[in-house]
């Protein structure tokens, strides 16, 4: 079996938005963060197409038990030489 190495590196996003002082809480599930899954596909997406332009590495998903609408882990792999 051959020796694999690995190390974690992390993008993370906070999001944030601010409301009047009269705001009442977030009973209605956090709305404002709707449009938010289409950014983050359009995000997701630029990261493979950068990793795709250096040959030697490959992206695909991972998986960490979490929820996707909380967090996206993708495994970039060196692939080939030492």
């Amino acid at each position: 079996m051959p020796h694999v190495e690995e190390k974690e590196f992390v993008f993370r996003l906070e999001l944030r938005k601010s409301f009047a002082d009269d705001y009442e809480g977030d009973a209605d599930g956090y709305a404002w963060t709707g449009e938010f899954r289409a950014l983050a596909q359009e995000m997701l997406h630029a990261l493979v197409q950068v990793a795709a332009r250096h040959p030697g590495w490959t992206i695909r998903p991972g998986n960490r038990g979490r929820s996707t609408e909380d967090e996206v882990t993708l495994v970039l792999e060196r692939t080939g030489g030492e």
